[in-house]
């Protein structure tokens, strides 16, 4: 089976979707719509789309397909699938799946009416880092998990020229997303209590208004622990464009995790005044081949369509996500510590 695809937003992350549905075996690019056509007319050329649309409705009411990738800003997932899964289409959505809790259910519920599938795109959940660590979590060596520590942060090019939209969003909801489901996909276990902090200066300053940081506490059924650390304000002088550690503490030991810090791959372009490095694991192209976890979510995504099998990622788990950076949001308001309701 050749899945057919198409997507909705052509913004940073799209090529992302765009290059594994033109090489993956049993995929098709066949549309590509963003309000910007400009946009997705050229994803939509690089990587052999057919057809273009501005408007998502019109795409599912006239184009052949069988899934649609949403990759909206965080704050716009509901409404294109809502109107995915209401059309009988599969839907891969990127993280967070929704910014309040009713989207995350009603999105789900949609999906459980139309019989399709509805995942969300947490695609660290491939990522080798931490795939090592759940596996052993689960053969016993490291043995239960009763602390994590992770930081995830951005410099301030994502908040200040990558992104058009961060005013819009937050830190919280784009990297915290995948650190919140890290630190329960991790831990085996859903979080019952949220305390979160955060300051404003830095980006408010340069016309974004968007908190600097967010640090966070999360307590989880099964008594563990994490902290979460996500910044916007890591300065541009980086290698990355972004800062990933990790420390599982377990009952048998550690596995400590030093993602996207090191200098293993950097290219230095006289042109360009610094060197840029290159995330072996997360996304490259070798041989013609697509090699790295930000790929494989997709690419798991379309077998999931193809084979009818569940996936890694399920809407139960967008939406605990979205439970969860909710009570986050919610402690901020109050300057207290917010129970995680079910």
């Amino acid at each position: 089976m050749v899945v057919r695809i198409g997507v909705v937003g052509a913004g940073v992350w799209a090529e992302t979707h765009c290059i594994s549905y033109h090489h993956a075996a049993n995929a098709e690019l066949v549309a590509v719509c963003d309000l910007v056509r400009d946009k997705a007319e050229a994803l939509a050329t690089k990587y052999g789309g057919r057809e273009v649309y501005t408007d998502y409705r019109q795409m599912l009411a006239q184009s052949d397909i069988d899934a649609v990738a949403v990759v909206t800003p965080d704050y716009a997932h509901k409404a294109p699938v809502v109107a995915a899964v209401d059309a009988g289409k599969h839907v891969l959505v990127e993280k967070p799946m929704a910014t309040t809790l009713a989207d995350a259910i009603e999105m789900k519920e949609a999906a459980d009416r139309s019989g399709v599938l509805l995942m969300p795109d947490f695609h660290n959940r491939w990522n080798p880092s931490f795939v090592t660590a759940k596996e052993s979590i689960a053969d016993g060596s490291l043995g239960d998990p009763r602390y994590i520590h992770i930081r995830h942060s951005n410099t301030k090019y994502v908040p200040l020229t990558m992104l058009d939209w961060s005013s819009k969003s937050s830190v919280l909801w784009f990297l915290g997303a995948h650190a919140c489901d890290l630190a329960r996909y991790i831990m085996g276990s859903d979080v019952t209590r949220a305390y979160t902090v955060s300051r404003k200066g830095i980006l408010k300053a340069a016309g974004i208004d968007a908190p600097d940081f967010f640090t966070s506490i999360l307590e989880f059924e099964n008594g563990g622990v994490a902290t979460i650390e996500n910044a916007w304000i890591l300065p541009d002088v980086l290698h990355s464009i972004g800062e990933f550690r990790s420390q599982i503490l377990c009952d048998n030991g550690v596995h400590n995790i030093e993602f996207n810090t090191s200098d293993a791959c950097v290219t230095y372009i006289e042109a360009k005044g610094k060197g840029q490095s290159r995330d072996l694991y997360a996304q490259n192209l070798v041989h013609g081949k697509l090699k790295g976890f930000c790929y494989d979510s997709i690419l798991h995504f379309l077998d999931c369509v193809e084979t009818g099998a569940q996936p890694i990622c399920t809407a139960e788990d967008g939406i605990e996500n979205t439970r969860t950076l909710v009570a986050m949001s919610e402690s901020l308001e109050t300057g207290q510590p917010v129970e995680v309701t079910r």
